[in-house]
């Protein structure tokens, strides 16, 4: 066996370690934030956004930004995409003149007192917009099912289910957000789950046996109880 010799030893550890650290996901619970920053943002709150969701986040004309509202809205996403929203559509005005026209900076500054509000830990770096992409929001025993309620998208074959539908290898619940509302899913995969289609005003007899895809709010965390439909589109002919 030839040697190849301690530095080169060395050198293969750090960059399996380094490739390792690379490829593992971060989530809310690794600490997106920190102290001052929530101390911060909580000021930049105040003058920007409590008249609308409350002094202590809690609701009001806008939605409540802490508790269970949070969750069902923003769980399974990342920290970027609820950066990306605030920053977009905030602050509030009739007209929408108002939205996303603060600073990229107050806007991540403020983010970091939402996270603090839902119990979630303080890091050792300030959150920025670029480490906030990727940071997934879960709950803390790990990824589940999206909430009861969350408009998803799905990708299945269409089979009659006594006088209704139903999608058999379905791909897991997608949620639907103004970012993927229009992405292309002709070549999205199948999966093993299966979603009663509920409430569907269309006719789908010609449809049997075809790729498609459902829009809808899930009935029962992760549509176990099926999908209240909004939309079934046909994907293909062949379900493959």
């Amino acid at each position: 066996m030839r040697y190849l010799g301690l530095p080169f030893i060395i050198y293969l550890v750090v960059i399996g370690t380094t490739i390792g650290a690379a490829q593992a996901p971060r989530s809310v619970w690794d600490g997106a934030y920190t102290d001052a920053q929530a101390a911060r943002g909580r000021i930049l709150y105040a003058a920007n956004c409590a008249e609308c969701h409350g002094a202590s986040l809690q609701g009001g004309e806008g939605p409540a930004l802490a508790g269970e509202t949070f969750w069902t809205s923003w769980r399974e996403q990342t920290v970027g995409d609820l950066l990306g929203h605030v920053s977009k559509n905030m602050p509030f005005s009739e007209d929408g003149s108002l939205a996303g026209t603060l600073p990229m900076s107050t806007y991540v500054d403020i983010v970091a007192p939402i996270l603090r509000s839902n119990d979630l830990p303080t890091g050792t770096a300030e959150l920025a917009q670029p480490s906030a992409v990727g940071v997934r929001i879960i709950a803390k025993d790990g990824p589940g099912e999206l909430p009861a309620t969350t408009l998803a998208r799905v990708v299945g074959c269409l089979e009659k289910a006594g006088s209704g539908w139903r999608l058999v290898k379905a791909s897991r619940p997608e949620r639907v957000t103004p970012a993927n509302q229009n992405a292309t899913v002709a070549a999205a995969p199948l999966g093993d789950a299966s979603f009663n289609l509920m409430f569907v005003l269309t006719r789908l007899d010609k449809y049997v046996g075809w790729k498609m895809t459902a829009t809808g709010a899930l009935i029962g965390e992760g549509g176990v109880d099926g999908i209240n439909v909004t939309t079934v589109t046909p994907v293909a002919q062949q379900c493959e």
